[in-house]
């Protein structure tokens, strides 16, 4: 008999090879979720380099006893294409989906610039060169997208790296994606995709569109200022060491989740913390990012469908 409720760790943006801590960061989160049993994990993206001084890192999340999974990250590809951290990781496919007991879940791939005709992967950090034609979903993945929720009865979550709401901060072609949701729920009679999670904006938040919830998974690991923003955090030795610290406040613990899934609620269960130094507000920072206050925490939350 399948499960009529199923319980998942989430986490996102750990950035290992920008952040100071975060070895330590994930091994917390493997150890609680080994601990709680639950039916898996998944990491939204901006995990790590495919390096060999990676490896250790990748060893952490492999302890867990249970199915892993990975969403791919813009900065996943900094410095490869998306085969090499596939093969890296062990993902067979940029976008894909898999059942857990009464429910269906789908992972897509937002990591292509559009700046013609043609979908281009991200890869060698070829974004940052192309920002007006970043984060788009590939018009043969939207296709694959509507099959398989067509071919599915069960109630869906969508994860994504990058935001899929109506905000400035979402995909650039996420109308269309939208379009893919609504027909998909319209068709069922039901609300069978149930709600889209990301990662990327480092923001904790939910918003309601076409009666989906669209939730921001924060980092677990910090907030990203900006280049105009300068303070020593933990030392002037890890700031040369990790350059970012100065431009960014980091999470004093580790931020991540877990989600139960029951019928007719999805339930939250996540952390507070607060910044390493002063908060972003009180550097200056306008605090707000896409319509969500910048906090370091992700929050408990309880959401009916």
């Amino acid at each position: 008999m399948s499960q009529p409720v199923i319980r998942f760790g989430i986490m996102a943006d750990v950035h290992q090879d920008l952040m100071y801590n975060a070895e330590k960061r994930l091994q917390e989160f493997i150890l609680r979720m080994n601990a709680e049993k639950v039916d898996f994990i998944i990491q939204l993206g901006d995990f790590c380099h495919p390096i060999p001084e990676n490896v250790p890192f990748l060893s952490i999340w492999n302890e867990f006893n249970g199915p892993r999974y990975h969403v791919l990250g813009n900065h996943d590809m900094d410095k490869n294409d998306k085969k090499t951290v596939m093969s890296f990781i062990g993902m067979d496919r940029s976008y894909y989906s898999f059942d857990r007991g009464l429910y269906h879940f789908v992972v897509l791939d937002a990591n292509y610039i559009k700046p013609d005709d043609a979908y281009v992967d991200y890869e060698h950090g070829n974004y940052v060169k192309h920002p007006s034609c970043i984060d788009h979903i590939s018009a043969e993945q939207l296709e694959w997208l509507g099959q398989d929720l067509a071919d599915t009865n069960k109630p869906t979550l969508i994860f994504s790296h990058q935001n899929l709401d109506d905000s400035e901060l979402g995909i650039k072609n996420g109308a269309e994606l939208r379009a893919v949701l609504r027909k998909a729920n319209e068709a069922a009679g039901f609300r069978k995709v149930v709600a889209c999670l990301n990662g990327h904006n480092h923001l904790d938040g939910v918003k309601v569109i076409d009666n989906i919830y669209y939730i921001h998974i924060n980092s677990m690991s910090y907030y990203y200022m900006g280049p105009t923003f300068n303070v020593i955090r933990y030392s002037e030795a890890l700031t040369k060491e990790y350059p970012i610290l100065a431009q960014s406040a980091p999470y004093e613990e580790s931020l991540y989740a877990i989600v139960t899934l029951e019928p007719g609620l999805l339930t939250i269960e996540g952390k507070e913390s607060g910044f390493v130094g002063p908060a972003p507000i009180d550097c200056g920072h306008v605090n707000t990012a896409g319509g969500h206050r910048v906090t370091a925490n992700i929050s408990s939350r309880k959401l009916k469908y």
